[in-house]
């Protein structure tokens, strides 16, 4: 009776202790769960966004601008260009109904620049599948008419073949006839006497071999005109889808042409933009009278651009239009004014992004009142790493220019340059100032770059030449060589003294003889020449 009282105690036992296992199992999982589901920053930041979007819905606009600035750092960390192009975004329309403009301008250009960016990318993408449909379907259309020219010459083969083998027929026919006379002839000659009875027997022989060699003729061309139509038959099949594919693949050609065609159409449409956007070069001449800009894009828009600033009105010298004589003659002369020569990364599409972005820029810079040379490419090349988000990415995005202030007042230039020189010809003596080694924007080398300022007295008068590598790197000549800079100062050295229309003729037509017609332009060229005293 002891042992059998034990078991149910033991069972309920085992059951207490199963159940606070079980129950503290469930807690942990419960718990681990509540805290994992909090840890994503991504979730964290579209909660935040939805939250502000709520505020500014519930009349809140300044808390919720307010919860977009505070989260911004954790959204620029998370890499997520959609998640911040809405962020900024937001912010511009917040800020903008808020009436804080500095603000509102400031997230508007970053939103605009975060959504060229990315169209940016988009438009790669697909102009280079469309380069890759176009080769491909190019092969294909090659290969499906040698396929057509082999088919044919396959009919040709076989047609002759089949006359051959008729005519063997024919012949062998012949010889079963002749060698049968000679077999009755002697079969008389032997026979005489038989002649009747073998007579009978040849001819039933005879009857019989006839027989026998029209079926086998009848045979033969039965089985010759299955083995033609079936011949037939396949290369019709083989040509019918032939031509199937080639109407497939000129239809697709179509469909890529108008696609191309739509693209030429967009790029020309920019070319008038990027033209609007550049300086007047009328308004140019009006400051400095003894000047010219020989501007020779390679593709239909340009990475290279020229850009100039007016210090005294602070214009960027195409905010009216240069046209109107009357209008122009208004303008007052400066005694200080900022030119630059800008060559961008790539040419064709990418580098007129890129230029776009840079003018946009160079005209922000100075309106912040950061006229010295040095100090605008510092600013520059903190504002192009920052607005394509080089610190976090590999981008090697930027550019190379030459920049110089005219002060006529003090009669000095003061210049910067990277990577770009400075030609300068006083009294017949050229002189040839580099630029710092350090471009503008792109991930590669340090962040924080600073560039060196040079001066240089304009006691005399004194002429200065700006220009981008493309001149110097034309291939072309004799030999197929590059024009080089060496070639280049002589050229500018030998045309200073020339007036300035007439030295920006002599350099396009010096460049076009080097290129001839074997060598195409290889990149954007840009030379900027002007005489101050």
């Amino acid at each position: 009776m002891k042992t059998a009282s034990k078991f149910p105690f033991l069972s309920v036992v085992s059951i207490f202790f199963l159940l606070i296992l079980c129950f503290g199992s469930f807690a942990k999982s419960s718990k681990s769960n509540n805290n994992g589901s909090s840890d994503d920053p991504k979730e964290l930041i579209v909660k935040s966004i939805k939250l502000a979007e709520q505020l500014h819905l519930d009349g809140k606009t300044k808390k919720a601008a307010n919860e977009l600035e505070r989260i911004l750092p954790k959204v620029e960390l998370l890499e997520n260009e959609t998640l911040l192009e809405k962020t900024y975004k937001l912010l511009f329309e917040y800020h903008t109904e808020l009436k804080n403009k500095k603000k509102a301008e400031e997230f508007g250009i970053l939103y605009n620049l975060s959504k060229t960016a990315r169209e940016k990318k988009e438009l790669e993408k697909i102009n280079k599948k469309n380069v890759t449909a176009i080769s491909t379907l190019k092969e294909e259309k090659k290969q499906s008419e040698f396929d057509k020219e082999v088919a044919q010459q396959e009919v040709v083969q076989k047609s002759s073949e089949l006359l051959v083998t008729r005519d063997s027929l024919g012949i062998l026919d012949l010889i079963n006839r002749e060698r049968q006379t000679q077999i009755d002839l002697l079969s008389k000659e032997k026979q005489l006497k038989e002649l009747k009875v073998k007579e009978q027997a040849l001819l039933i022989k005879e009857q019989e071999a006839k027989e026998q060699l029209t079926w086998v003729i009848l045979a033969s061309l039965v089985l010759g005109l299955i083995t033609l139509s079936a011949l037939a038959f396949y290369i019709y099949r083989n040509l019918q889808q032939k031509r199937k594919y080639s109407d497939q693949i000129e239809g697709q050609l179509e469909i890529i042409s108008h696609q191309h065609e739509n693209i030429t159409n967009s790029i020309t449409y920019a070319q008038r933009i990027q033209n609007a956007m550049l300086p007047h070069e009328h308004s140019f001449h009006h400051q400095l009278p003894d000047s010219f800009i020989l501007f020779k894009p390679k593709d239909v828009v340009s990475g290279d651009f020229y850009w100039f600033f007016n210090v005294k009105t602070g214009s960027a010298l195409n905010d009216y239009d240069a046209e109107n004589e009357q209008q122009l003659s208004d303008v007052e002369v400066s005694q200080k004014i900022i030119v630059a020569a800008v060559d961008c990364t790539g040419h064709g599409v990418p580098g007129a992004f890129m230029s776009m972005i840079a003018y946009n820029l160079l005209n922000m810079i100075v309106a912040k009142n950061i006229l010295e040379p040095d100090q605008i490419l510092t600013e520059l090349n903190r504002s192009i790493r920052f607005a394509l988000q080089q610190y976090k990415n590999d981008n090697k995005d930027g550019m190379d220019m030459a920049i110089c202030s005219i002060d006529k007042e003090k009669k000095i230039i003061e210049y910067a340059g990277a990577k770009n020189p400075i030609v300068i010809i006083k009294d017949g003596v050229l002189e040839h100032i580099k630029g710092d080694k350090e471009p503008i924007g792109g991930s590669q080398g340090k962040s924080d770059r600073t560039y060196t300022k040079h001066t240089i007295a304009i006691d005399k008068p004194t002429t200065i030449y700006l220009f981008s590598d493309g001149f110097e790197d034309q291939f072309g000549g004799p030999d197929g060589k590059k024009f080089m800079i060496k070639n280049l100062k002589d050229l500018l050295l030998n045309i200073h003294h020339e007036p300035f229309d007439k030295q920006k003729g002599m350099l396009d037509k010096t460049i076009e003889d080097w290129k001839g017609t074997k060598e195409k332009q290889i990149d954007d060229i840009l030379v900027m020449g002007m005489k101050v005293s």
